[in-house]
């Protein structure tokens, strides 16, 4: 989270009279009565928030007809839903500091003011006791609002798993051919779209996701030294899909076949048939966006890697 986003936070939880997970960027705390989560649902959009609730009532769950005729009714509101015994509002999107602050404000009090004109009272999100305390809790890249024996065991679930991923072993030699054989999806499409004529970063995109999940799949797990591997050959299969687009644009035009058209392709640029200009700056293209495509999937695997292992309950490691 960036300065600004947090100092808009800082805002926003004091205009709501809310406290800020300084890790992470949401706003918890009572309201009216009710435990409150108010966070982002993407972080790449952190003025697109939900008010989130742990609760329930003796009668049949919201109607789309009570959804509806809320929403209407509140302003800045653009959906009320119900999951088990987790009430979501979305708000709408703005980067209007008053409007938004203006909209959370009363959007909370109308909230408050349904859930406890339907009879809903405060509850774990998991188990739905109410007589238990609830609190908020972070895991692994979403907000929670659970009673203390839930948050036990999903914490013990956790460090299982934990235990389990580090004692198992990684294959490097499956995992370098499961990333080779999902790269080739990614000079697949490499290809289509430049015959198509296009060069853009989707194809960046599809080749590191594609790339990442073959090793992990074959590989059993995706350590950085698998990331390095992937990486390795993200840059090489871009350069052989590159080749093949041009063997492909040889063999129509010199009407040969494919084979002998991509053992020519050097040969061509050194007489000159073939731009070796046009070439490089082709191929040093294919590579930026590739990479700008790339870049990006790989810190946000290693982000969400990271931020997996994370479960606390909010406030306690101030």
């Amino acid at each position: 989270m960036n300065r600004k986003v947090k100092e808009n936070y800082e805002r926003l939880a004091q205009a709501a009279g809310l406290s800020m997970d300084m890790e992470n960027g949401a706003l918890y705390g009572v309201f009216a009565g009710y435990e409150i989560l108010v966070a982002a649902a993407n972080g790449s959009y952190p003025y697109t928030l939900s008010i989130l609730a742990g609760v329930n009532r003796p009668a049949p769950p919201l109607t789309q007809e009570e959804c509806k005729a809320f929403c209407k009714s509140v302003p800045g509101s653009i959906t009320l839903t119900q999951n088990g015994n987790l009430v979501t509002l979305a708000l709408k999107n703005t980067a209007n500091q008053n409007k938004l602050r203006d909209t959370l404000v009363g959007a909370l009090q109308a909230f408050t003011d349904f859930l406890r004109g339907n009879g809903f009272r405060n509850c774990c999100q998991a188990c739905g006791r109410q007589e238990l305390p609830v609190s908020p809790y972070y895991l692994g890249g979403a907000y929670a609002e659970l009673c203390p024996d839930c948050f036990a065991a999903i914490q013990q679930r956790q460090t299982a798993a934990q235990s389990e991923s580090k004692q198992k072993k990684e294959n490097v030699v499956s995992g370098t051919v499961g990333a080779l054989l999902g790269s080739l999806l990614g000079v697949v499409c490499i290809i289509i779209l430049s015959q198509l004529g296009y060069v853009a970063a989707i194809s960046g995109v599809i080749m590191a996701v594609c790339t990442l999940k073959g090793y992990e799949l074959l590989g059993g797990k995706l350590s950085n030294k698998g990331i390095g591997i992937a990486c390795v050959i993200m840059l090489v299969m871009t350069f052989v899909g590159d080749r093949l687009d041009w063997a492909i644009v040889v063999s129509r035009s010199l009407g040969t076949d494919f084979f002998t058209s991509f053992r020519a392709i050097s040969y061509l640029m050194a007489e000159g048939a073939i731009d070796s200009g046009s070439y490089a700056g082709n191929l040093v293209l294919l590579y930026l966006f590739v990479l700008l495509g790339a870049v990006p999937t790989v810190i946000g695997t290693l982000r969400s890697r990271k931020q997996s292992a994370k479960i606390y309950r909010l406030g306690s490691h101030l």
